[in-house]
C-alpha cells in the first residue's frame, strides 16, 4: 500500500496490467522481464493519477534491503561545529551513495551500551556501515560477527580481516618531519590527538621516527594534545616561551592547525610563518582559506570516503572485494606557513 491508501492493485486496474507487472516496473526490476515501453508508460501515468508513492519501508522489507547506508562516528558532536575534514568525508561518501544508487543515514544517537548500538544499527533501517570509531572500539568486530556488511574508513583494526580504508598515516607523520627538517627546523613540536585515534598515534610515530633518524631529539614536553580545533591552548602558550622554544609545529589535523595559526598571532604576537612554521595535516580546502595558507600533509579524504561507500556497497552485494585493508598514500601540498627558521636560531 501507498502512503496515501492507494495500493498496487489500484494502479494495476487502471492501467490494465497485472500486479506482478505494476511491481516490476515501480521497483525498476523491469529489465527482468520483457515488458514494452508503452506498458511501461501506462503504469506510470495510472501511478502518476492515482498519487501512488510506495511505501519504501514495507518495500525493503520485502527485498530486504533499504538501499541506505549509515555512517558512525565516534562522537555525535562532530557535527555541532564546522570542520574541514568532516565536510570533505560528507561530500565525498554522498556523492559516491548516491553514484549508486544509495541513501545516507547519520547514526548520532549515543547508546549505552555495546548492545544497545549494535541493535540500533541492524534493526533494518541500514543495509551496512560505515564506521569512523577509535582503534580499539569493539563496534566493527561485533558487527563483522553478525555478518552485518561494515567498512572502518580513516582508521583500521589490527584484525586484517577486518575492511577498512585508511591512509598511511606513518609515512605522512615523516613526511612532515622532514620537510620542517630541510627547511632547517631543529626545535619542533607537535599538536596530536587522542591515544585512542589510529591516525593520531601513525602521524605521531612518524614524526618522532623521523625526527631520530635526522639526528635530533623528541622533546616530549613540546607534544601537545589538541583533538579538536576548540582545544585548550593554555599548553602551547607555555610551551612558546623562552629563547629555546620550537620554531616549527605540527598538527595532526587541519583544524587544529587553523586554530593554533590563529592563536600563535592573537594570543601570542606570534607571524606565521616568520616567527613560527605550522604544518597540518588532510590537505582539506580550509587550507586555502587560512591567514597565512596552510601548508599541509594530504590525506585524499574525498576519495578516501568515495572509496569506503564502494567498498561497503561491494560488501553489500556479496561482490569480491580484493584487499579488505585498502591504504591510500598521502603527498604533501606546499602552501605559505612553513619557512626557515629566521628567528631563535
Amino acid at each position: 500500500m501507498g502512503r496515501n491508501g492507494v495500493t498496487i492493485s489500484d494502479v494495476a486496474r487502471r492501467s490494465g496490467v497485472s500486479k506482478v507487472t505494476v511491481s516490476y516496473v515501480l521497483n525498476g526490476r523491469e529489465s527482468r522481464i520483457k515488458i514494452s515501453d508503452a506498458t511501461k508508460r501506462e503504469v506510470f501515468a495510472a501511478a502518476r493519477e492515482l498519487g501512488y508513492h510506495p511505501n519504501a519501508l514495507a518495500r525493503g522489507l520485502a527485498r530486504r534491503r533499504t538501499d541506505t547506508l549509515t555512517i558512525v562516528m565516534q562522537f555525535a558532536n562532530v557535527f555541532s561545529g564546522w570542520s574541514g575534514f568532516i565536510n570533505e568525508l560528507m561530500r565525498g561518501a554522498s556523492d559516491k551513495a548516491c553514484e549508486l544508487g544509495y541513501d545516507l543515514m547519520l547514526h548520532t544517537k549515543s547508546q549505552t551500551t555495546l548492545d544497545a548500538e549494535m541493535a540500533a544499527l541492524t534493526d533494518g533501517r541500514a543495509d551496512g556501515a560505515l564506521l569512523l570509531r577509535d582503534y580499539d572500539d569493539p563496534l566493527a568486530e561485533r558487527l563483522a560477527e553478525r555478518g552485518f556488511p561494515c567498512v572502518q574508513i580513516f582508521s583500521h583494526s589490527s584484525n586484517p580481516a577486518l575492511y577498512s580504508v585508511d591512509c598511511d598515516n606513518y609515512l605522512g607523520g615523516q613526511m612532515a618531519a622532514d620537510y620542517l627538517v630541510s627547511l632547517g627546523h631543529r626545535r619542533i613540536a607537535h599538536a596530536g590527538g587522542s591515544d585512542h585515534s589510529a591516525a593520531a598515534h601513525s602521524r605521531r610515530k612518524g614524526f618522532e621516527d623521523a625526527l631520530q633518524r635526522a639526528g635530533l631529539p623528541y622533546h616530549p614536553e613540546w607534544f601537545t594534545r589538541m583533538t579538536y580545533s576548540g582545544a585548550d591552548l593554555a599548553p602551547l602558550a607555555e610551551i612558546m616561551v623562552g629563547s629555546d622554544r620550537p620554531t616549527a609545529i605540527f598538527c595532526w589535523s587541519d583544524d587544529v592547525a587553523a586554530g593554533v595559526m590563529r592563536f600563535l598571532r592573537a594570543g601570542l604576537g606570534k607571524r606565521v610563518p616568520e616567527d613560527v612554521s605550522v604544518i597540518g595535516y588532510d590537505s582539506t580546502p580550509l587550507c586555502e582559506n587560512t591567514l597565512p595558507r596552510l601548508t599541509s600533509v594530504r590525506q585524499p579524504v574525498y576519495e578516501m570516503a568515495a572509496c569506503g561507500v564502494e567498498t561497503l556497497v561491494r560488501l553489500i552485494h556479496r561482490d569480491t572485494v580484493a584487499d579488505p585493508q585498502i591504504r591510500f598514500a598521502p603527498s604533501l601540498d606546499q602552501r605559505d606557513s612553513c619557512g626557515p627558521p629566521f628567528t631563535n636560531l
